[in-house]
């Protein structure tokens, strides 16, 4: 059950972004808290894997003293949790927010997503806490990404490590990337019916795509659209890359039920590799070279926690 409930919230998050649109993200940053000095006595708490990255890569690990389950389940997989205290709150729910077991850590600052918790920042600030408010996940581009790093660092008194960590990115971002015209598409959640969630052309994955020498054959959709089966029929892909759900057998078994698949075209993303490429953070970048190795047919079908930390050599640099 708790898995399922893992997955219930996954989507209904990627469903929330769905709605929103560019207008709403640029909105964010122009009203978001004054930029303040904050000084080195601080106790931060981070509730989304984008923000987590961006506050580690500045140094500021060392005072989070609360974080999402994702964000700590992203850094146990990488093997970076030893740049967080080890006492560290872990809160298993990001909507809606556990306004009181914040409270209890007396944090100087809590970073926030307005895609994730938007709703509940008018809750959170008449409860006396502190917020900053980002918006990675209504990014649809690396520079939108990149955006919110000078924010993050401006609000910190940290400009310089903002511009290392913009600096270290675009330069991945240019050794990875490729132009080319695979036809991708792109299983975010298959349905026990068959109908299954994907990425339309306005949103990071997109960018992501792209980038990697593909393009998205649903990319004239918007949002994270639900599709029928025969769309991914009628739109005969050269590669199709899918998110595992629960486990690779049942991944695969709904995939076998499509007729007329040619399973030597489908690659099926685990756990750490569906991190990187749907969380439009610092570590995002690696996802092209991930996206474009399995495009050149030089990645296994499945991609594995162990291949992505082998062969993409993902670490998260401190500045």
């Amino acid at each position: 059950m708790t898995d399922l409930k893992i997955v219930g919230t996954m989507i209904v998050v990627i469903l929330v972004l769905s709605l929103v649109s560019i207008y709403y993200y640029y909105k964010t940053l122009s009203t978001s808290p004054q930029i303040t000095t904050i000084s080195r006595n601080l106790r931060i708490i981070s509730l989304a894997p984008s923000d987590t990255q961006i506050l580690i890569s500045l140094g500021l690990g060392k005072y989070i003293v609360g974080v999402d389950y994702y964000s700590y389940q992203l850094l146990e997989s990488l093997n970076l949790t030893k740049d967080i205290p080890s006492n560290v709150t872990i809160f298993s729910q990001i909507s809606p927010p556990n306004i009181s077991g914040l409270l209890l850590l007396h944090p100087t600052v809590v970073v926030v997503e307005e895609g994730l918790i938007g709703s509940y920042l008018q809750q959170l600030k008449e409860s006396g806490l502190n917020v900053l408010v980002t918006n990675n996940d209504f990014a649809n581009s690396y520079s939108q990404i990149e955006n919110c790093i000078l924010k993050i660092g401006e609000f910190f008194n940290d400009t310089n490590g903002a511009q290392q960590l913009i600096d270290w990115m675009n330069e991945k971002i240019s050794n990875f990337s490729i132009t080319g015209n695979v036809s991708v598409a792109y299983l975010l959640w298959i349905c026990p019916d068959l109908s299954f969630y994907t990425a339309g052309g306005n949103v990071f994955i997109n960018s992501i795509i792209v980038q990697s020498g593909g393009t998205n054959v649903f990319a004239n959709y918007s949002g994270y659209p639900l599709l029928t089966p025969s769309s991914l029929l009628l739109a005969k892909p050269s590669v199709i890359i899918a998110q595992e759900e629960y486990n690779l057998s049942y991944t695969q078994y709904l995939i076998s039920q499509y007729k007329g698949m040619n399973s030597s075209k489908v690659y099926i993303m685990g756990n750490l590799a569906t991190n990187l490429f749907n969380e439009p953070g610092p570590l995002s970048v690696y996802s092209i070279q991930m996206i474009k190795l399995i495009l050149e047919g030089e990645a296994p079908h499945y991609i594995s926690d162990s291949w992505v930390i082998k062969e993409l050599n993902v670490t998260l640099p401190v500045f």
